[in-house]
């Protein structure tokens, strides 16, 4: 499904900022189809009650504001809008900072439970409570808020395939960061900070895969791949 986005404003910020968002979402393959609305009250009032555009842009002066369509449960049954504004001209790092903490503030890592198995002990783990998993060879490493961390002998591809894959993501060849607890992104996109202070190293693909959760805030559709 591709996403569709509308652009408004003048003829030559609409032509800015469709070079950008190509340019971003081509890099990261995440399908898009690009509108032009003229600046006419009718075109703009169905585009705004048109639930087929996932996001807005409209450009005016050195300001861009948005409208991004969120998919909180990520079924495509129930959904919300999120604005903000960006700086103009459109910048690839601004577009992705913004997505992104629009992201963050209208979702809530959603409750689920993970089962850590040590020998013949089992200990269930709320999804929300851990902030990130370093894998070492066979053992895994799972990192919680209040500090403590548990040792579980497994593959990280186990403990991947067993957590819910729409909240945690592959940063890194060694580390599963739990999406809600980002604080910040590096400039150069190579390490993450965490809520807990932690820095997390991000590797080319584990930055594609974060594009990749970013992008279900527009989609509302699973685009994980591991």
């Amino acid at each position: 499904m591709k996403n569709k986005i509308a652009l408004l404003g003048g003829a030559k910020k609409r032509r800015q900022m469709e070079a950008v968002l190509s340019e971003c979402l081509k890099t990261y393959d995440i399908p898009f189809e690009i509108h032009h609305v003229p600046n006419s009250q009718k075109f703009i009032h169905e585009v705004l009650f048109n639930n087929d555009f996932r996001l807005i842009m409209e450009s005016s002066k050195e300001t861009i504001t948005y409208m991004l369509k969120i998919y909180t449960n990520f079924d495509q049954q129930y959904s919300r809008h999120v604005t903000g504004t960006l700086k103009y001209p459109l910048t690839k790092a601004e577009f992705m900072k913004n997505m992104l903490k629009a992201f963050k503030l209208s979702n809530v890592c959603p409750y689920g439970v993970y089962a850590a198995k040590n020998g013949k002990m089992s200990r269930l783990i709320p999804h929300e409570d851990i902030q990130f998993i370093y894998k070492e060879k066979y053992k895994s490493m799972i990192y919680l808020h209040n500090g403590e961390s548990v040792e579980e002998v497994t593959t990280h591809a186990k403990v991947l395939k067993e957590l819910d894959t729409s909240y945690f993501f592959k940063c890194h060849q060694s580390y599963v960061v739990n999406f809600f607890n980002i604080e910040e992104i590096s400039d150069d996109y190579k390490f993450i900070l965490l809520k807990s202070g932690d820095i997390i190293p991000m590797s080319r693909l584990g930055f594609k895969q974060l594009v990749k959760a970013i992008s279900l805030s527009i989609t509302g559709s699973d685009a994980f791949d591991y």
